[in-house]
């Protein structure tokens, strides 16, 4: 595998750092070498947030970069507002239309940059959804099966 440069940008309240952290756990998980840098501002909903993330195979020397392979775009709004991190060979992950509800649209976009990386198995991607999860899933399992449809979506 070839480093990945993965950023995920959106707002405050659309899961963005939940899905980096996945997405991070998964790959460590599997046995690559990653970083994860969460960058957000003090609020809670709607402020901007973004989530560098590196995975390789071998041992990556600075966790951030200039340039994306793929963006994660929450919404329009955070895609104007990373231009900089973008060229012509960035792939552009966002929703598109769907008939999810709000509250795993974070997950399905997850699914689609892991499966336009190929950097983990499902099942991987699977494990580290139940850990950062479990608590909720345990309340709501009808939570967890939507998230495992989003994913797969």
């Amino acid at each position: 595998m070839r480093m990945l440069r993965i950023l995920f940008a959106g707002e405050g309240g659309q899961g963005v750092q939940a899905a980096a952290q996945i997405l991070a756990e998964a790959a460590f998980a599997s046995g690559k070498k990653v970083t994860y840098i969460p960058n957000f501002g003090v609020e809670q909903r709607g402020g901007f947030s973004l989530a560098f993330i590196i995975v390789d195979t071998e041992p990556i020397a600075y966790p951030k970069f200039a340039k994306a392979n793929i963006l994660a775009a929450f919404s329009s709004a955070s895609l104007g507002r990373v231009g900089q991190y973008l060229d012509k060979q960035t792939k552009i992950v966002t929703l598109g239309r769907s008939d999810l509800p709000p509250r795993a649209w974070n997950i399905a976009i997850l699914g689609k940059v892991n499966r336009i990386g190929k950097i983990v198995s499902e099942e991987e991607l699977i494990k580290a959804l139940d850990k950062r999860f479990n608590r909720q899933f345990k309340k709501n399992p009808k939570l967890r099966t939507l998230n495992l449809e989003a994913l797969k979506t």
